[in-house]
């Protein structure tokens, strides 16, 4: 699912039957496959949405053909994917277990010669609190120990919607690229691109209140 689309919909799991010859497998990726895709949410529902939401603190440094920093708190929305709820696949790569945090503005925050409305930022593998070595993650994929993992969950936009002055994780450049988490914020420095420019962005995510501090950071779990 596109970070730009709204995924609020009630997921029933269909029962699990044992069958032969890897059917089960096919079924529940043609489940998968063939879930219908929610629309881009409306001005008011997005307001709605975020204004719902714990904040949390950014702060961020970008350097390059953007030159800005600045600290704000923004709505933040912390989330788990797993990609599989089967485990590694026999002849298969191990499939990856992401964190997400993503912070919206109402409005745009000036940054710089651009702006920010959306910033988003993934950490692949993730097991607690540690240091993600991005480029080592993505080696692993290459040489198929891990499933190859994409780069959309890193993004700094400008606008809700994303588009071509939108920027993600640059593949190109990612040597030297990271993620780290305490359980109370997350850290990162990371090479992005868009269509037109290229540059670097460090700093941090915080929580100051445990009350509001997203449980799962701190969390240990079993990679996969």
């Amino acid at each position: 699912m596109s970070w730009n689309q709204i995924t609020a919909a009630a997921t029933v799991t269909p029962a699990l039957v044992p069958v032969e010859g890897g059917e089960l497998l096919d079924e529940w990726s043609g489940l998968l496959e063939n879930a219908p895709s929610f629309p881009a949410e409306g001005e008011e529902e997005r307001r709605e949405r975020l204004e719902e939401l714990a904040t949390a603190t950014l702060s961020i440094t970008v350097c390059g053909d953007v030159e800005a920093t600045v600290t704000v708190d923004l709505p933040c929305d912390v989330i788990e994917e797993r990609p599989t709820i089967f485990g590694a696949v026999d002849g298969e790569p191990e499939p990856l277990a992401w964190v997400i945090a993503r912070l919206e503005s109402l409005e745009p925050v000036p940054l710089g010669s651009t702006q920010l409305t959306s910033f988003s930022i993934a950490i692949p593998s993730h097991v607690g609190p540690g240091f993600y070595p991005l480029d080592e993650l993505r080696q692993r994929a290459h040489s198929d120990e891990v499933a190859w993992w994409e780069v959309d969950d890193f993004h700094l936009s400008p606008e809700a919607q994303g588009g071509e002055s939108t920027y993600y994780l640059d593949d190109e450049a990612i040597t030297g690229a990271w993620v780290a988490t305490t359980g109370a914020s997350v850290a990162f420095d990371l090479p992005m691109a868009s269509v037109v420019s290229e540059v670097r962005v460090t700093g941090t995510i915080s929580w100051n209140d445990p009350a509001t501090r997203p449980a799962l950071l701190g969390q240990h779990t079993d990679a996969g």
